[in-house]
């Protein structure tokens, strides 16, 4: 009977252990960034002013960018790529690399560099 609990437990504390680790592989880049620059295809940069910023969520993710407005769209993560869907659209943005202070995306505008 002890051997029965050791193993239930052992499962258990397995399971939890891995929803942990998952959880925080998909939200470590929620939260505020500020947009800090586009890279445009050709090559040429525009460096952006303060309070420009992307804000991501479990579900959404929303841009907020002086002259433009805000825009909101609700999202999905497949490992490196957000699908992000705007109206009967869907936007693929992939993460082109990821740290704790910085964020490069590239989307169909340009790459954002993205800072915290």
């Amino acid at each position: 009977m002890a051997q029965i609990k050791n193993v239930v437990a052992l499962t258990l504390f397995a399971f939890v252990m891995s929803s942990c680790s998952n959880a925080s592989e998909s939200d470590d880049i929620f939260g505020r960034w500020v947009m800090t620059e586009v890279v445009y295809d050709d090559g040429s940069i525009n460096q952006l002013e303060a309070g420009n910023f992307v804000d991501i969520n479990a579900d959404t993710i929303t841009e907020v960018i002086k002259g433009y407005g805000d825009r909101q769209h609700r999202y999905t993560r497949q490992d490196k790529v957000l699908t992000l869907t705007a109206g009967d659209e869907q936007i693929s943005w992939q993460i082109l690399s990821e740290a704790s202070h910085r964020l490069e995306v590239a989307t169909p505008i340009g790459k954002y560099v993205l800072t915290r």
